[in-house]
């Protein structure tokens, strides 16, 4: 949303197939024979300008104007298609164009925030850069018109933006909170080159290529933007049209649209940039050219005057031509684009926005809601353990999280298989769990079901057996009362160290004094035998952090140790039972990034039953899967909650 200081966090996620009552279209893709086919996308996102391949090297000079003759309609639309988008141009009279109202007003207005916005930013003035009217409009850029089905007076919104060359010849780039706000909407179309106003005799109309209807779930938004509380790096959409009226799509009827174009963080301040979008109350595109500049080392900046509500979604194109260029920003981002209508913002299109790009090309299935929440929530985990505890997992033989976290709440995380969790189960809420000193996981009572074994602050060691989903953690054996022994254990590591049986059932103490001791067999009944790893006062093992046991050296087998280091090494010590500490292999070296971790875990969360898989906490709540981890790498990282924003 464009210049107004809204809470985003307010706003409700919905899914990137956002519910809009606009007929689905088929997939419509380039032929060979068609005019100003895009080339196939393989940009990386380093190149300065990283653009995507296009048609012609010589761009076409102006705009493209409908020809006064009859139209030769695009390979493979239907008369369906062309009955569908002639529905929509009876609904998007003139009339109704002209008096639609931008969607950050709408939504300003139902959160009582006044004034809009701040007119002007004060100081800098001098970077400040005049912007002019485009009476006759910009092939590429358009309105991007919304039917708002919640009641509200004003149901005919509006937001900007831009087209996007592509071998679908048929892709929209606007900015992610146009369409992110817990609504349904139909009617939803995008009308290039629009231009306010009456025509004179011989110049095309205020809708001179149609009006081109969105198709049905063809929307693409990044999942970080469509949670409770919206990541701002990543406010855009690409949406996918159908065709015109004339059974044209997008790209046959303007020429070729705007090259997608990535931009390195570390070039965000760019020469000459030209910003356009619509403006409340204008209806005719408003064009300005200036520098622009790095803010926050992830945000685009772009002084130009008379940018108001309205120019939200609006493109950032760099050797812009007057009717197209190279798309390297849209309007959004900071403050959904910024707090003055003198001051423009743009999240970084880096591979992210590439990444939708690539899935709107391939009609690949848009980002849903990240079930795990956000990093705000990760930035309360105070534990982590994994096992098989959900009855899929244990039919699986697969693994799943449990979380503890700082208010006492434990939670399990259902793996995937898939390299990923689902939705949690709350197993408990009690403050008292705030007093749990180290938890682990293991097969003590000798169920397939994992059990949950736990020391407290006052030295009791608590078995909770069989863990799930209906359990709960609603079976516990005291294995210990209180005592003063155990109040010095600092960590437990459960795992199969060679205690004779072919269960995870032995278990690793560290004790404060950074004895390191290995009972094994552990059970209902108790602890039994006891062997000791390291001794009392030691210079190593005091700097533990964290320890998990998991296959990385043999598929099977005995199992290894994993260990993070305050120093940032990472270690791996294979068929501990066996070998103990002499079969050390260093994953990362002291000083690494490790050094700042939180949490770490291992289990099997993809691409078989073996425990190579580590899930780990970051600061800012960021949780990193790597999966497939040997004794030698680790595996390849998969993201699973990006790190809060501050």
């Amino acid at each position: 949303m464009k210049r107004i200081p809204w809470v985003r966090a307010a706003a409700v996620g919905v899914c990137a197939s956002i519910a809009l009552a606009v007929p689905a279209v088929a997939a419509h893709q380039a032929t060979p024979d068609a005019p100003d086919t895009p080339a196939a996308v393989t940009t990386p996102a380093t190149a300065d300008p990283a653009t995507l391949p296009h048609g012609p090297a010589t761009p076409p000079p102006g705009q493209v104007n409908p020809s006064p003759g009859p139209v030769k309609r695009s390979k493979g639309v239907t008369q369906e298609d062309i009955r569908k988008a002639q529905e929509l141009e009876r609904y998007w009279t003139p009339e109704r164009i002209r008096t639609a109202v931008p969607v950050d007003a709408v939504r300003a207005g139902e959160a009582a925030q006044a004034p809009l916005r701040a007119p002007h930013a004060a100081g800098r003035n001098a970077l400040f850069a005049p912007s002019h009217q485009v009476a006759s409009g910009i092939p590429t850029v358009g309105v991007f018109l919304i039917r708002s089905e919640d009641g509200s007076a004003t149901p005919n919104q509006f937001c900007s933006a831009g087209a996007v060359t592509s071998p679908t010849k048929s892709l929209v780039l606007t900015a992610a909170h146009c369409l992110k706000g817990g609504k349904s909407y139909r009617n939803v179309a995008f009308v290039p080159g629009y231009r306010g106003g009456a025509s004179k005799a011989g110049e095309p109309g205020e809708r001179p290529y149609g009006l081109f209807p969105m198709e049905l779930g063809k929307v693409w938004i990044d999942e970080r933007y469509l949670s409770s509380s919206p990541s701002d790096d990543v406010d855009f959409a690409v949406l996918r049209v159908g065709p015109n009226a004339q059974g044209r799509l997008l790209e046959d009827a303007i020429g070729r649209g705007n090259t997608l174009t990535t931009v390195p963080a570390a070039k965000l301040a760019r020469r000459e940039v030209t910003l356009t979008g619509y403006p409340g109350g204008q209806k005719t595109p408003l064009q300005c050219t200036n520098a622009t500049r790095a803010f926050q080392g992830r945000f685009m900046e772009i002084a130009c005057d008379g940018f108001r509500t309205g120019v939200s979604g609006g493109p950032f194109l760099e050797g812009f031509d007057g009717s197209r260029g190279n798309l390297v920003g849209a309007i959004g981002g900071y403050k959904t684009g910024g707090l003055h209508d003198n001051i423009s913002y743009s999240s970084q299109f880096d591979n992210d926005v590439l990444r939708l790009y690539h899935q709107a090309v391939a009609d690949a299935a848009p980002d849903t809601v990240n079930p795990l929440g956000s990093a705000t929530t990760w930035e309360h985990g105070t534990s982590f353990v994994t096992g098989r505890f959900h009855s899929d997992s244990v039919r699986n033989s697969s693994s799943d999280l449990i979380v503890r976290w700082s208010d006492g709440e434990v939670s399990l995380y259902p793996g995937n298989r898939a390299y990923g969790l689902g939705k949690d189960i709350q197993l408990l809420k009690d403050k008292a769990w705030k007093q749990a000193k180290a938890l682990t996981v293991g097969e003590f009572t000798g169920n397939s079901t994992d059990d949950l074994l736990v020391s407290w602050a006052d030295g009791k060691l608590i078995l909770y057996k069989d863990v799930n989903e209906t359990n709960r953690l609603n079976n516990s054996i005291q294995l210990k009362g209180p005592n003063g022994t155990w109040t010095h254990a600092v960590s437990l590591t459960a795992g199969r160290f060679g205690g004779g049986n072919a269960r995870r059932d032995d278990l690793v103490v560290r004790w404060s004094d950074a004895e390191m001791t290995l009972y094994s067999n552990v059970d209902g009944r108790g602890l039994h035998a006891e062997k000791q790893l390291a001794k009392r006062k030691n210079s190593t093992w005091s700097h533990a952090r964290d320890s998990v046991a998991g296959n990385f050296a043999a598929a099977a087998g005995d199992q290894d140790l994993f260990v993070r280091w305050s120093d940032g090494k990472v270690t791996v010590y294979e068929n501990l039972g066996a070998k103990g500490f002499t079969g050390e292999h260093r994953l990362r070296p002291a000083k690494s990034a490790w050094q700042y971790g939180r949490l770490v875990t291992a289990g099997a969360f993809g691409g078989g039953t073996r425990p190579d898989d580590l899930v780990a906490l970051w600061p800012g709540g960021k949780l990193v899967m790597y999966g497939d981890t040997t004794a030698g790498a680790l595996g390849r990282e998969r993201l699973l909650v990006p790190a809060r924003i501050s």
